[in-house]
């Protein structure tokens, strides 16, 4: 393993263990409404990422963004699609459903190859078919157990999802998106903050500090994933990035209370055994690459 490969290992751990790690400070933040942590982290996201650019000089793709109509109609798309993740997210974990939570962003990976199918044609393998099918039954199993959908998982899943599938229609690099996206919503945000008062915000110094730190939680974790992607293989990041559901899933369990009953263990087993099935899958067709090209 390279210098550059550690690194991006490295950076990739601290990405993904900072967002399996995130519902610590939505739960020490639980005491605001959601939204209303939701507007300020989007603000405090958009003024960050506002100062990296103009410090990076990375905004030339805000140009291109804004001459083509069909991009910025994916970007007002994405936008929406990440503050409603976002939403739901930190909803989940007010109302301790970090469990379903974690469930969401394990099958997220199997929604985007469900999604890649519909939408852009993509043919499936045999494995990934298999993959699709056993994470369907695991959630059947719990909507006939339960008697409802878990709609948590599926709605992180669905909407990162297709938030990957808009972003995929403008080509621009993560932090450029991410600035986007919120100045986009940032109007928005802020005026429903005015409409309440300013809020929590307006309180004292520590619910500032700790409103501020929304975007620091979401700017952070951003730069290091930019920082790993640039020296990984996308491979290796597919599967480092499982270790922030399973983080998830830990507190959950460990430092929330929240009951892993058997149902959900069921449900659980079916989704790791298809994401099993991808891994493997994709470790196969990687030494197949490799061997045709010695």
């Amino acid at each position: 393993m390279t210098t550059d490969t550690h690194r991006g290992a490295l950076f990739a751990v601290l990405a993904f263990g900072w967002w399996g790690l995130s519902p610590l400070y939505f739960k020490w933040v639980s005491h605001i409404a959601p939204l209303e942590v939701l507007t300020n982290r989007v603000v405090w996201s958009f003024v960050l990422m506002s100062v990296l650019l103009w410090f990076s000089y990375k905004a030339t793709g805000i140009k291109s963004i804004l001459k083509s109509r069909r991009q910025l109609l994916a970007m007002c798309g994405s936008a929406l699609l990440i503050a409603a993740n976002w939403l739901t997210f930190i909803w989940a974990v007010n109302e301790n459903r970090v469990l379903e939570a974690s469930m969401g962003y394990y099958i997220n990976p199997l929604v985007s190859i469900f999604l890649g199918m519909i939408f852009l044609h993509e043919r499936l393998t045999s494995v990934q078919t298999i993959a699709l099918l056993l994470a369907a039954t695991g959630v059947s199993i719990q909507v006939i157990a339960v008697g409802e959908l878990p709609w948590v998982s599926l709605v992180l899943a669905f909407s990162f999802g297709f938030y990957g599938l808009l972003r995929k229609l403008v080509p621009t690099d993560a932090y450029t998106g991410l600035w986007f996206e919120t100045a986009l919503v940032t109007p928005l945000a802020l005026g429903y903050l005015i409409w309440i008062g300013g809020g929590a915000v307006l309180v004292n110094e520590v619910e500032f500090g700790k409103l501020f730190l929304a975007g620091i939680v979401t700017t952070a974790p951003l730069i290091w994933f930019a920082i790993a992607a640039r020296h990984l293989p996308l491979i290796t990041l597919g599967f480092i990035q499982y270790l922030a559901p399973t983080i998830a899933l830990l507190l959950a369990v460990g430092v929330f209370g929240e009951q892993l009953t058997p149902v959900k263990v069921t449900t659980f087993a079916f989704i790791w055994a298809a994401l099993l099935l991808i891994v493997l899958h994709s470790l196969k067709q990687k030494r197949q690459l490799r061997k045709a090209t010695h």
